[in-house]
Parts: C-alpha cells; sequence; structure tokens
C-alpha cells in the first residue's frame, strides 16, 4: 500500500509537469480572462436562485438568509473540497477534524454527524439515514463542474422537508453545454496531491455529454498530543451528465457517479443515476420530474465490532408551476422516497432488524402573493410529510418582504422543521471505550453501550428571522440577518448506572439510550458586507454572533447535556480580498477569525489562506496556494463523547495547481 501511495504522488507530479509543458496556446477556449472576472453587484443580485423555493428567483429577493458561492468565488479560492468551500459562507461552523473528517453545521449543534443540515447535490439528498447527516469525504465532485453553490442559514423545510433544520446547501453543477473541450487539472504540495480530467462533446444538434475522473491523496494530520496520525486518505472518482433539448419547450438531463472515498477507518464507497426532465407547456405553466437512485456502502472499525453498512435510496419528485393568476404565483409537488438500510455487525455491536426498509411520501405548495404596488410581498408555504418513524410532520412557513427602495430588501419569517429519527438511534446497539483498566475501575474496562429506542420524537423547531439587504451605493452591498430559534425535544444520549458485565470478556457496561430530553433556545445574527472598490479590486466582510441555551428535564442524566452548546464558536469573522494584478496575475487572501470552543478546550484562532494565481495564456492557468499560513498548526475540534478518535492539529499547507483547457 505504501509503494502505491508513492507512485500516485510521483504520477501526480509527473501530472503538474505534463500539464505545464503545454504552456503554448492549444485551441480557443470558451472563456477568455476578462470574462473570469468577478460579477458586479447588480449581476449578483439579478442572480437566479432555487434554493428557497424550488423556482428561479432573484437573489435579492429571497426573504431568507441565502448566501451564494459563483464559480468564480470557488476558482479564485484555491480551495481542492466542498467542506473548505463552505468556510467562506458568513456563520456556517466549519471545522476539520482530521485527514479527511470535517464538523460542520449551520448556526450551532456542530458535530462530525451535525443532523439538522439538509445538503444536496444538483437536488439530490446526500443524506445519510444511519445519522441523519453527510460523510463529507465522500461528497467531493469536480469543482471544475459545479456551477454554484447555493446556502440556506436556517430552516428550509417547508420547501425540502425533514431534517433542514439549520440549513439547506444545494450544490448546483454546469450544463455539460458549458463544459465542452478538454480541461486536465493537477495539484501537488507538502500535505496533499491530485489530479482530474474532464471532456465534453456534442452529440447531435441539440445535445452534450461530458465525462471526468479524479482522485485525491491526502498525508496525515498532525495528532494530539504529539506525533503524527498514520490515517491517510485516498479518494476516487468518475462521473458523466449529459443535457439535452429534446423540444423547444423539453430539456433533459441525466448524470451518474462511482466513487471510493478511503479513509482507512471508516471506507466507503458508492454510486448514484438521477435524471430531470423540465417542460413548459403553451399556458405558460411548467412541471419538472426529478428521479434518483443512489447505493452506498460503508465499513468501520473500532476496537469492539466491525460494522458494514449498504444503503439503498430510490428518490421521485413531481414540480408544477402553476400559471400567475393574478396576485398568485403558486408552484406544488409530490415526493416519494425509499430506502433500504441492511446492517451486519462482528463483535459486540448489532442492529435489530439488520435490515430494515422505510419510506417517506412528501407533499408541499407555495405560494407568493403580491400584496401591494409590488414592493409587498406574502409567501405562505408548507410540507407535509409521511415516515416510518414518526408518522405525519407537518413544516409550514411564512414569509414577507418589502422593497421599501430598489435597492432595498426588508424581509422577516416564521418556520418550522423537525428533524426525524434516524437508524442509529432507532435500531443500533454498539459498545465505545469510556475508561481504560485502572485501580479505580477494579481492573476492567468500562464500555458505553448504546441501546436502541423505539420510540425517539421528531426534535422541532420553530424559527423566527428577519434581515434587510441593501446597497448604499452602486459597489458597495450590505447584508444582515437575525434570528431565534425555540427548539423542542432535542435527544440526549441517556446514562443509566453501570452493570458487570462477563462475556465475552469481563467489563462494566454503562448503558445510554437516546430519548427526547432537552429543549433550548438560540439566537444570533450574520453581517456581510461586499465592497467592488474597483473592476480589479474586491472586498468582502462579514461577521456572525451566535447565542444560545440549552436545557435538559429534571432527573435527566445525558452523556452530551447541554455542553453541545459549548461545541460551536460564539464568534466569527472572515475578511476576503481579490486583486487583478498586471501580467494576468491574481492575489486572492482569506483572512478568517474562529472562537473558542470551550467543551472541548480549543483555543480561538486566526489563519489565513492564500493563493496566486497566473494565466499564462488562455489555455493554461498556475496556482500557487497556501493555508494556515499565520501558524505551523492549530487544533479545530476536539474529542466528541461518542468517538474515541483522537484531537489532530491541521498543519500549514502550500501546494501548485495547473490548469489547462483546450
Amino acid at each position: 500500500m505504501g509503494r502505491c501511495r508513492y507512485a500516485v504522488k510521483n504520477l501526480n507530479l509527473a501530472l503538474v509537469a505534463s500539464v505545464l509543458a503545454f504552456a503554448a496556446p492549444v485551441c480557443a477556449v470558451d472563456k477568455s480572462i476578462e470574462d473570469l472576472k468577478e460579477l458586479s453587484l447588480e449581476q449578483l443580485a439579478d442572480m437566479q436562485v432555487s434554493i428557497l423555493s424550488k423556482k428561479p428567483e432573484r437573489l435579492a429577493d429571497s426573504a431568507a438568509a441565502v448566501f451564494v458561492l459563483t464559480s468564480e468565488d470557488i476558482r479564485r479560492s484555491g480551495y481542492s473540497s466542498i467542506p473548505e468551500l463552505l468556510r467562506l459562507v458568513p456563520g456556517m461552523n466549519v471545522a476539520r477534524i482530521d485527514t479527511s473528517e470535517w464538523a460542520i453545521s449551520s448556526r450551532g449543534f456542530n458535530s462530525r454527524f451535525a443532523n439538522k443540515l439538509l445538503v444536496m447535490i444538483d437536488g439530490r439528498s446526500v443524506y445519510n439515514s444511519l445519522f441523519s447527516g453527510v460523510y463529507w469525504e465522500a461528497f467531493d465532485t469536480l469543482l471544475a463542474d459545479v456551477e454554484r453553490i447555493e446556502v440556506i442559514r436556517g430552516p428550509g423545510a417547508s420547501t425540502w422537508g425533514a431534517n433542514a433544520v439549520n440549513g439547506v446547501i444545494n450544490i448546483i453543477t454546469k450544463n455539460a453545454s458549458d463544459t465542452q473541450g478538454m480541461l486536465a487539472t493537477a495539484h501537488g504540495g507538502n500535505q496533499q496531491s491530485g489530479a482530474a480530467v474532464r471532456h465534453g462533446i456534442q452529440t447531435g444538434e441539440s445535445g452534450t455529454v461530458r465525462a471526468y475522473i479524479k482522485y485525491d491523496d491526502r498525508n496525515p494530520q498532525e495528532k494530539l498530543p504529539n506525533g503524527r496520525d498514520e490515517k491517510e486518505f485516498y479518494g476516487k472518482r468518475f462521473g458523466l451528465r449529459g443535457d439535452w433539448e429534446t423540444s423547444v419547450d423539453d430539456a433533459l438531463a441525466v448524470q451518474a457517479e462511482l466513487y471510493t472515498a478511503d479513509a482507512q477507518d471508516p471506507r466507503l464507497s458508492g454510486g448514484n443515476l438521477m435524471t430531470q426532465w423540465q417542460h413548459i407547456r403553451e399556458s405558460g405553466a411548467e412541471d419538472s420530474f426529478q428521479a434518483y437512485y443512489s447505493h452506498f456502502r460503508m465499513i468501520t472499525d473500532s476496537a469492539f465490532t466491525e460494522m458494514q453498512e449498504l444503503e439503498d435510496t430510490i428518490d421521485l419528485e413531481y414540480r408544477h408551476r402553476f400559471i400567475p393568476l393574478g396576485r398568485h404565483d403558486v408552484i406544488a409537488g409530490l415526493g416519494y422516497r425509499w430506502q433500504r438500510s441492511d446492517i451486519q455487525n462482528r463483535g459486540l455491536g448489532y442492529a435489530e432488524p439488520p435490515v430494515r426498509s422505510f419510506s417517506r411520501f412528501s407533499a408541499f405548495i407555495q405560494d407568493e402573493i403580491v400584496l401591494a404596488d409590488d414592493r409587498w410581498f406574502l409567501t405562505l408555504g408548507t410540507k407535509l410529510e409521511h415516515n416510518d418513524f414518526t408518522g405525519y410532520e407537518i413544516q409550514p412557513s411564512i414569509r414577507i418582504r418589502w422593497h421599501p427602495q430598489p435597492n432595498s430588501t426588508l424581509w422577516a419569517s416564521i418556520s418550522r422543521a423537525v428533524r426525524t429519527p434516524n437508524r442509529a438511534e432507532h435500531d443500533m446497539a454498539a459498545e465505545q471505550l469510556a475508561l481504560p483498566p485502572s485501580a479505580g475501575t477494579g481492573g476492567l474496562p468500562v464500555n458505553y453501550r448504546m441501546t436502541t429506542d423505539k420510540v425517539m420524537e421528531s426534535e422541532t423547531l420553530i424559527a423566527y428571522e428577519a434581515g434587510y439587504r441593501w446597497q448604499p451605493v452602486e459597489h458597495m452591498g450590505m447584508d444582515l440577518a437575525l434570528f431565534y430559534n425555540d427548539y423542542e425535544e432535542l435527544r440526549t444520549l441517556e446514562l443509566y448506572p453501570p452493570e458487570l458485565n462477563p462475556l465475552p470478556f469481563p467489563r462494566w457496561i454503562i448503558p445510554v439510550t437516546s430519548k427526547n430530553r432537552m429543549q433550548g433556545l438560540s439566537w444570533g445574527m450574520e453581517l456581510t458586507t461586499d465592497w467592488r472598490v474597483t473592476d480589479d479590486l474586491r472586498l468582502q466582510a462579514w461577521y456572525s454572533l451566535l447565542k444560545m441555551n440549552l436545557s435538559v428535564e429534571e432527573g435527566s442524566h445525558s452523556l452530551e447535556s447541554v455542553e453541545i452548546q459549548r461545541q460551536s464558536p460564539e464568534q466569527q469573522a472572515g475578511l476576503r480580498g481579490g486583486l487583478n494584478l498586471p501580467n494576468n496575475l491574481e492575489l486572492d487572501l482569506f483572512l478568517r477569525y474562529v472562537d473558542v470552543l470551550e467543551d472541548f478546550n480549543v483555543d480561538d484562532y486566526v489563519e489565513l489562506d492564500a493563493r496566486i494565481g497566473w494565466h499564462v495564456n488562455g489555455n493554461l492557468s498556475l496556482s500557487l496556494i497556501g493555508r494556515n499560513l499565520l501558524d505551523a498548526s492549530h487544533q479545530e475540534f476536539g474529542k466528541e463523547a461518542v468517538l474515541n478518535a483522537p484531537p489532530h492539529n491541521m498543519v500549514r499547507e502550500l501546494f501548485l495547481r495547473a490548469e489547462l483547457k483546450y
């Protein structure tokens, strides 16, 4: 294995050199250097987004805390993975745990297994039913093919359904017609290396297809208290997309992907196939249909058990946007999701039953009403779902917006969202070391034993939000979002008195069961300022504040308890700068501040990421990228109660990237 990885790294460096060798122009490319410059604030405000209501609407008109990372933001960041890109989103809690694992959430409750954030790729959910979250290392598409990343900070359940509690992320990839020709990219440095090749062609008069293959290799991070981890990461991915305009009124898209993500523990693999169809009727009404199948496999080892999960998902959704009737613009839809989870354990863990199939039926409707003078708008919407764990769930929202001036928007909303129980809470039993043998334990180890709870309820949120967008002058925009969240039925991990268990070896067992015995409040704000100083200089600054006050019911003995509120930073800030220099050079800087994580004894930190880019010609681009430049290493997250993995330091990184298009 070591020789294979060494050979792959050498191959990657050779590919960088090969890309550099093609510095001379090969043929005309689809975009000039001028086309790569930033969108103006007016263009950004007019950008059409669909994450809030599943229909295109101006970003400036979104009655929610919506933020968009454009393809230019992605390119100029120098980042090589989706989790890193989310650092650029104001208010997102993004912490790297080790070489491949991340803790990512919105507005608190951050964890490796964060369960209140819905993540999608082109509308396809990458939610895992085992823990209601995302294995971030498994979903890392080719970033050059990403058109934009749309983010809602706050609930989006009235549109997207369960688990869209504290945020929604939709990663939208480019139409195949926008990725014609050949792209080759490679990077290599002290901590990571990788390469990708993508090729797009036209098929017939109305179709285009692209295919890509990529791999990534990441070196171990620094393990605390000292020394280096031995855990590397190696990922491979192959994907296809085709787009056809089958008629003047019809468009069809088909996507497929296969991947492996080997973090040594866990080892992840899978694939998916998705088709999307859109039709515009003669009346002006619109229909759309989406269907996808995904297969996922996870293998993990611990001191006491080896577990494998196989998960298959089939998801169908139909949407219809009616002809605007007077002051009403209505969109409605139906959905069905079927999942099958097969969990096999060896050792002290088990699932009961080991194989379970479950379904979710859903319907949603949303009506945007023009109230007066095309300046006041009211949006009413709700999502009705039925799942096999808690039955019917209703998730309504009311949003209102007012445009006091053409360059400003004031909005407010009230929403309800739920996080439904997952397979681990409902069916899983497993053991985790709590304390090693010692004199105080009678020379025996002490283990937590997770036990099942068949009556878990959904966690619920009532969210109150308000915001203001304002463009005081042509080259400056501001965006303020305020929120107040009221949570009920939050999960606790209840501890019970220890028991002596002699089989299969003597040990103390502390039973741990999931219950709904916590509630609480959170409130805060996110403020963003975007200033286009000149055509060649852009500055963006943001600040976020998060306050949490959680409490448990009397008599609760929870393993996590209210300490979870001290695992997310109270304050964060960021400052981005992008400068176009003479001779086709670019300079990009991102300075960020993250507050302390009191529960993990993780200090606050300030870090700087930088990129120097050079457009050698119309085909070849080079970038020198540095991360964590202010410190040799720093810690971003800690050891969670239900995980036995040691914390890590994130080290300084330097690498060179080359990109060739023709």
